[in-house]
């Protein structure tokens, strides 16, 4: 039987220090984050309304959840949010990535131009496009109507989705273009030296090279946009009229976490809302480890 190995004096000092300085990050964590998962999932088992002391009622939340049909609605306009925005979104940031990555004039004022819709709140962005869309003096519609063309983006519930998504790839091109401009950059030139020399086209070139090395970049951008779209809320909220109305129109537009606000903070049912949180919580997970299984055979590395 091997003797146990003493753990020296400076190797214990370096843990020390180490474990001190990021103590305040962990402590951080532990509050702003482990802390709220925790209680949420304590609130999924109350009923609650935000004022007098929470009553244990187990798992009647989720059993009401799964019989309320407002749950899956706001399921499958969350799933509708995210395959319209998350796959456009990339599809168009690669385009634009792959054009700013060119000697093309003027290409730091693109650049620029195309993250500053990143560095914009959400509500000025919302505000923005909502008189955009508008059906009597917006430009959308001031460019559709010699076409015959004048839809009411914001009046009626099957319009006001697709108007929905149609902000939130505009709103998140420029955060992917970059992410996905910085992995362009870090593919070496000999690559596609070797491609032409084989007689290889741009195409070609795109498709055996390009995609296969930049597909960490697209990984690691539909992992985070998958996220944010389950997460969406401040487009739906403001489009939506302010989450106090249940009419068809807001119940088109509204996605899991709109709904958790709704239940939470206007009809002032915390435990019900924090029972849907919960819900959400756990699909997210099993969809990012989804995800994570899925980067074995997808994502490849230089």
């Amino acid at each position: 039987m091997k003797p146990k190995r003493r753990i020296g004096r400076n190797t214990l000092n370096t843990w020390f220090w180490g474990y001190f300085f990021i103590a305040p990050v962990m402590l951080g964590v532990a509050v702003f984050l482990l802390g709220p998962v925790f209680y949420a999932l304590y609130l999924s088992l109350t009923n609650w309304d935000g004022f007098v002391t929470p009553q244990f009622i187990g798992l009647r939340n989720f059993i009401n959840l799964f019989q309320d049909e407002e749950l899956y609605i706001e399921f499958f306009n969350t799933l509708k949010y995210m395959i319209g925005v998350v796959p456009c979104t990339i599809i168009i940031a690669l385009c634009v990535a792959s054009l700013l990555n060119t000697n093309i004039k003027g290409r730091t004022f693109f650049r620029t131009a195309f993250f500053l819709p990143m560095v914009t709140m959400p509500t000025a962005i919302a505000t923005v496009w909502r008189w955009l869309f508008n059906s009597q003096y917006g430009l959308v519609n001031f460019l559709f109507r010699p076409f015959g063309l004048n839809p009411l983006w914001l009046g009626d519930p099957q319009y006001i989705m697709t108007a929905v998504v149609i902000v939130a790839i505009w709103s998140g091109i420029g955060y992917a273009s970059i992410i996905l401009l910085a992995g362009l950059q870090n593919i070496p030139k000999n690559y596609y030296e070797a491609a032409q020399i084989d007689g290889a086209g741009p195409i070609r070139s795109f498709i055996s090279i390009t995609v296969p090395l930049l597909s960490p970049s697209i990984f690691f951008l539909t992992i985070t946009s998958m996220i944010g779209a389950f997460k969406a809320f401040d487009l739906i909220f403001m489009f939506s009229g302010g989450g106090i109305s249940s009419g068809p129109i807001s119940m088109s537009v509204r996605t899991m976490v709109y709904g958790i606000y709704h239940k939470g903070f206007v009809l002032m049912n915390m435990g019900y809302g924090a029972a849907e949180a919960v819900i959400l919580f756990a699909i997210i997970l099993l969809v990012t480890l989804g995800q994570f299984y899925m980067q074995k055979k997808l994502v490849f590395y230089d």
